[in-house]
């Protein structure tokens, strides 16, 4: 039978609670393992799974530890603040037949998890996203506040052809936070303030932050990615008129959708580019245009309970059949 380990940091959530359940319920071997639990000894040179702690003060022999190659697959969920932990696993792997998902982990570098790195190898691939600026926020800041005096800068409602930047603009963070450093600024005055507020967590956290132009839309598309299918779509919309995000979780409105089967190709190109075999992928259209996709980002260990109760799928057991299917 394929053993299965997923890798989380921090306390269990839901999400992985309904994939464990889904993997008990079509009886595969699936185990959830925190990064918590991963330790070495110089001494004995291996880097091993403990037991969990319930188990630990019952099992003290070492022959109980695991080690990566005791899985024949190794579903890296979230990645987060513990790539220390994914390098000691990842470089603990001897075994040829050991499948890693997602592919990105494989090189463990961090800066390939975060939405910078993903603006610059999506457009090196050909596939368009929102106009980006990356740096320190005063350099974003002053990018801003140059271009607001030159002509190449538009005031809101002009047209934005051959034109880099229009009020109002977004500062997003590099990393993955589930929308919440993402901001929308109308005025000159409205982004320095901003910097203002937001280099505490620059300075003394080292968070960075994206300045990207703005695209006015009535929603986007999360298109839900396994390997090279798509498991469906939803579309997602704001359903307040001073919440400019679209996400479920700022209250947006959730229904099942469909895209054209281009679209749903380069939500899967999207992925594979960024190293994601299993994704969420937001879409959006210029003009509201079919003909006109742009991709705002692809999410690593997408969350699915909003995208379950638009489309009605299960999407825990087709995560765990996708994860089996991989070994074999």
């Amino acid at each position: 039978m394929t053993k299965i380990a997923v890798f989380f940091g921090g306390k269990i959530s839901q999400h992985l609670v309904l994939v464990k359940r889904a993997a008990k319920k079509l009886g595969v071997n699936l185990t959830l393992i925190s990064y918590n639990r991963i330790c070495f000894d110089s001494k004995k040179q291996q880097v091993l799974i403990r037991p969990n702690l319930a188990e630990e003060s019952k099992i003290q022999k070492i022959t109980k530890y695991k080690k990566a190659d005791d899985y024949d697959v190794l579903f890296f969920r979230t990645t987060g603040k513990h790539w220390e932990e994914v390098d000691l696993i990842i470089n603990s792997i001897t075994r040829d037949d050991v499948v890693v998902i997602d592919p990105l982990v494989r090189y463990g570098k961090p800066d390939m998890a975060c939405k910078a790195w993903q603006m610059l190898i999506l457009e090196k691939a050909g596939i368009e996203v929102p106009r980006t600026v990356y740096g320190s926020l005063w350099y974003l800041y002053e990018t801003i506040k140059n271009l607001a005096s030159s002509d190449n800068f538009l005031a809101s409602g002009e047209s934005v052809t051959a034109k880099p930047f229009i009020f109002p603009i977004i500062i997003k963070g590099s990393g993955g936070d589930r929308g919440t450093r993402v901001f929308k600024v109308d005025s000159l005055e409205e982004m320095e303030k901003l910097v203002r507020d937001l280099r505490k967590s620059e300075t003394d956290e080292g968070k960075r932050y994206m300045l990207q132009e703005y695209i006015p839309n009535d929603g986007d598309y999360r298109v839900l990615v396994l390997g090279d299918k798509v498991l469906g779509v939803m579309k997602r919309s704001s359903q307040s008129v001073a919440e400019f995000k679209n996400n479920y979780s700022a209250g947006g409105k959730v229904e099942v959708a469909e895209l054209p089967e281009e679209i749903k190709q380069l939500a899967i190109k999207s992925a594979k580019v960024c190293g994601l075999a299993v994704a969420g992928v937001d879409v959006a259209f210029r003009d509201n245009d079919l003909k006109k996709p742009i991709i705002w980002e692809v999410n690593k260990g997408p969350q699915f309970k909003g995208f379950m109760e638009a489309t009605g799928i299960d999407v825990p057991a087709e995560i765990v059949k996708f994860l089996v299917g991989l070994k074999k």
